[in-house]
């Protein structure tokens, strides 16, 4: 397949797609609005207004905002012909959730987010870009409560989910590669929930909470049980409930940002 073509005015629009699509390791090139596009081109991306004006069916909108959903469409149409019958996102769940999606049996991408909250938002986001007939989310089961909470998410969103056995997903995955864990996921058949789960969080997980709050704050401070219980219930966030536990009311404390 041909390169992948960036071809706007807006040079901070097309440093930053330039930027993404050489992290990825696409091949791509920089031309200029008024430029014809070499034989070959896959896609070619540009701001939204200038992709209406072109009336060309390759081209791509992207803003600064979405840039990263865009090029997500562009490496698809790169890489994959055609409709998909089959999208699968796999979920590692988890503080920092690990995600990772397939279509019919091909990798297509996966990403690590830094807050539960908003995860699943962010999966829809990307399967927009997809053109797709089937749709499910594979969570695995190896946080029981960040699991759930998922899983009810999905299941507000009317989305398909399956609990995934995380367990057969670990092998040879290190401890923090949480995508890639994701991805295991993806690959495997799970058992369709039907039902809300019920959010409990164990002992295990608030003392982790409240270690987490530790680190978070630089050591200021542990929140309590109760406050971490909110936390992991999704109540609150871990910020939220350190503010509320020292009880400055301040939105600037220098909070470290957790690694």
């Amino acid at each position: 397949m041909g390169p992948i073509a960036v071809r706007t005015g807006d040079f901070r629009l097309a440093y930053r797609v330039l930027a993404e699509l050489k992290r990825r390791g696409v091949r791509c090139i920089q031309l200029l609005p008024s430029d014809p596009l070499p034989p070959g081109v896959s896609a070619w991306l540009a701001a939204p207004a200038e992709v209406v004006m072109s009336n060309d069916a390759a081209g791509i909108p992207a803003t600064i905002d979405t840039f990263h959903l865009a090029v997500e469409r562009a490496v698809l149409r790169m890489t994959h012909q055609g409709p998909i019958r089959s999208l699968m996102f796999g979920i590692d769940p988890g503080p920092r959730p690990g995600v990772a999606w397939v279509g019919d049996g091909i990798f297509l991408g996966k990403k690590q987010f830094e807050e539960v909250d908003g995860v699943v938002d962010r999966v829809i986001d990307i399967a927009e870009t997809i053109d797709y007939e089937n749709l499910v989310i594979r969570v695995g089961n190896g946080s029981k409560t960040i699991a759930n909470r998922i899983i009810n998410t999905c299941m507000a969103r009317s989305l398909n989910v399956e609990r995934v056995d995380e367990t057969r997903t670990s092998v040879g995955v290190p401890r923090h590669a949480h995508s890639s864990a994701a991805l295991r996921i993806a690959h495997l058949p799970g058992n369709a929930v039907k039902e809300k789960q019920r959010v409990r969080p164990t002992n295990g997980e608030i003392r982790d909470i409240q270690r987490r709050s530790r680190k978070v704050s630089g050591g200021r401070a542990t929140i309590p049980s109760e406050l971490a219980r909110a936390v992991a219930m999704g109540r609150l966030t871990i910020h939220d409930a350190i503010r509320d536990h020292i009880g400055d009311g301040s939105t600037s404390s220098p909070f470290f940002v957790e690694r």
